[in-house]
């Protein structure tokens, strides 16, 4: 009989999941449900870039724990910024932080 015979007979094998860890930190104020991120690239090597892709992909899906990629500032709770923001780029920056909403407006 073959491995696909073998793994028929037994079935799924595995681990006990562990334990739940508690909760480190109380939830931000201001955010309710789900955190909307803005990705700024700043001039980065695009390694960041990578990784925040990978974050997002099918793989680690930090979608299913709230955080959600938009395409604008206006609808962004958090900004990632990516790279140097140099004395000559932060006017290139600053309306970008400007017109995401913030609390209290």
């Amino acid at each position: 009989m073959g491995w696909i015979g073998k793994a028929l007979r037994v079935g799924r094998i595995t681990e006990p999941a562990a334990p739940a860890p508690d909760k480190s930190m109380k939830p931000i104020a201001e955010v309710r449900g789900s955190v909307q991120v803005r990705h700024v690239d700043a001039g980065s090597c695009n390694g960041c870039e990578v990784e925040i892709s990978g974050a997002f992909g099918p793989v680690y899906d930090v979608e299913r724990f709230g955080a959600r990629l938009v395409a604008s500032p206006r609808h962004a709770d958090a900004l990632l910024v990516t790279g140097v923001v140099t004395w000559r780029s932060r006017d290139v920056h600053r309306p970008r932080a400007r017109s995401s909403p913030r609390s209290g407006r």
